[in-house]
């Protein structure tokens, strides 16, 4: 009688450790699966919108461009429209980004998070 019990041990010994090595393969997958890390980014154009904070009209000629640090990166810029439509073409996202603002004689430097379908609602 205490071989069996003996035996009834260590195969309760036996199915633990397979249920904690399989638990611990299970959450490590999780855990790379999920990890914002090694989640995918994706390009695509940004749009936005620029606009008087006093009066809420459109602004016009406004020149937006990406910024990191004191480097702007002219070759991912751009200009608003008569309605203060602009565009930003080769945005990675989702993702943090300073925006800088040019326009008239005003200069503006903002940090926005930008996401698939991002429409920024900029006032100046």
């Amino acid at each position: 009688m205490e071989k069996s019990g003996h035996v009834t041990k260590q195969k309760r010994k036996g199915w633990l450790w397979i249920t904690v090595i399989l638990s611990c393969f299970l959450i490590a997958y999780w855990l790379i699966k999920n990890n914002t890390y090694t989640m995918t980014t994706a390009s695509t154009s940004v749009k936005g919108v620029l606009y008087k904070s006093a009066t809420g009209a459109p602004i016009e000629g406004a020149i937006v461009m990406i910024a990191e640090g004191s480097y702007e990166h002219p070759d991912i810029a751009a200009q608003s429209d008569e309605q203060g439509n602009f565009y930003l073409p080769n945005i990675q996202v989702p993702g943090t980004y300073t925006l800088l603002i040019n326009y008239s004689n005003e200069s503006k430097r903002l940090t926005v998070h930008i996401t698939k379908d991002s429409v920024l609602r900029i006032p100046l």
